[in-house]
């Protein structure tokens, strides 16, 4: 499963430039949950680090993987600019999010925003929860008991939107300067919407100094009972599910489906 990240130059750069991306509010929710645990975390998916490096900065210590090249490039040159206990405390590696093995226990994995969202298939699904559950710190050793616990989050599916999909490019970021002077406009689409197979076919559309960079990936989204089921499935037991960030309730019209489970079998 290749990265659509590194298909477009300077990504990493490109991808802390999106003023949406800097104002989402889940940050304080995975130091908190980090913060809360016992023993190291894993993050699945770090990407640049905006979540991995606030979470070393409080004083835990954590690895982050990726499958994108320019993602874990741009994350390192932001960890060399911190401090050394900070740098200290962190780990990157490239990996596939589905088949990993660290050689490491953890009493905290979380995969941030939306990464489950990239698996389209049950089978792709179920392989990264197995290697979760291989992660995770056996009983007493992971926050709040239980062992250790896989947080996660997946967006809750607006289904008006997905019915109005047309294939229109609609701008999500004005036309800014970035650091290195050239200037960056984004839009995003939804190219089609496979119902059956409950994927949207999207597409986020860079302009870097008026030069047109797709972005194409697909993205699966889940129905809440459904998660539930899929976690069972692997041999979770779902301890908490959140309706946003705030840890607010799941009711109808939610923004997020956040979810904390413990692997039983652990």
């Amino acid at each position: 499963m290749g990265s659509s990240y590194d298909a477009i130059p300077d990504f990493g750069l490109l991808y802390d430039s999106v003023p949406l991306y800097a104002a989402r509010q889940d940050v304080a929710f995975y130091v908190e949950e980090a913060n809360a645990t016992r023993g190291t975390v894993l993050e699945v998916g770090c990407g640049t680090g905006r979540i991995l490096l606030p979470i070393a900065r409080t004083g835990a210590a954590i690895t982050g993987i990726d499958q994108s090249k320019h993602m874990l490039e741009r994350c390192r040159a932001r960890l060399a600019a911190e401090p050394a206990a900070v740098q200290a405390r962190v780990k990157l590696a490239q990996h596939d999010m589905r088949d990993f093995d660290l050689d490491e226990k953890f009493g905290l994995i979380i995969a941030p925003f939306r990464v489950l969202q990239h698996l389209t298939t049950v089978d792709d699904q179920l392989r990264f929860l197995e290697t979760v559950a291989r992660h995770l710190a056996p009983g007493g050793e992971g926050g709040g008991g239980g062992g250790g616990r896989l947080v996660f989050d997946v967006f809750n599916p607006r289904f008006d939107i997905l019915v109005a999909a047309n294939g229109v490019e609609r701008e999500d970021t004005p036309e800014q300067r970035l650091p290195d002077g050239r200037t960056l406009r984004r839009t995003y689409r939804i190219v089609r919407v496979r119902w059956i197979d409950q994927v949207s076919e999207a597409e986020l559309v860079y302009y870097v100094d008026g030069t047109r960079y797709v972005q194409a990936f697909e993205m699966r989204w889940y129905l809440a009972a459904e998660l539930r089921n899929l976690l069972a499935r692997a041999g979770f037991r779902v301890r908490e599910f959140y309706g946003d960030f705030a840890r607010g309730p799941l009711v109808d019209g939610c923004p997020e489906f956040v979810v904390a489970a413990t692997a039983e079998s652990r």
